[in-house]
């Protein structure tokens, strides 16, 4: 990172934090409205089916899923770091409680 931009960063942390102090007003708000989904609809399995990153999101590899309203669906990938993705990138698969406790288990111990 070159100095100039090294400033900038510096500036603009600084700017956050007297907003979040409350010293200054922000330069423009917005609000998001997110729904609120049911825990059961919220959780589960997904399929990979494409990746522009095939060494942290395998095609064609079950992960379990954390599904948004936003169209964005939560994984754990092959880094192991909690990532959110598009969710074109997936097909929701959906199981029996069963199975969901097997495939859960399996993934667990792998």
């Amino acid at each position: 990172m070159n100095k100039k931009n090294f400033e900038s960063l510096i500036k603009s942390l600084n700017e956050g934090g007297k907003i979040l102090r409350g010293e200054v007003k922000p330069s423009r708000e917005f609000q998001v409205q997110v729904s609120e989904l049911s825990a059961d609809k919220r959780k589960g399995f997904a399929l990979c089916v494409k990746s522009s990153e095939p060494e942290l999101l395998i095609p064609s590899k079950v992960y379990r899923a954390i599904y948004s309203s936003s169209d964005l669906i939560g994984v754990t990938d092959e880094a192991g770091e909690a990532a959110i993705y598009p969710s074109d990138c997936f097909i929701k698969l959906e199981f029996p409680s069963e199975v969901e406790n097997v495939l859960g288990h399996l993934q667990k111990a792998a």
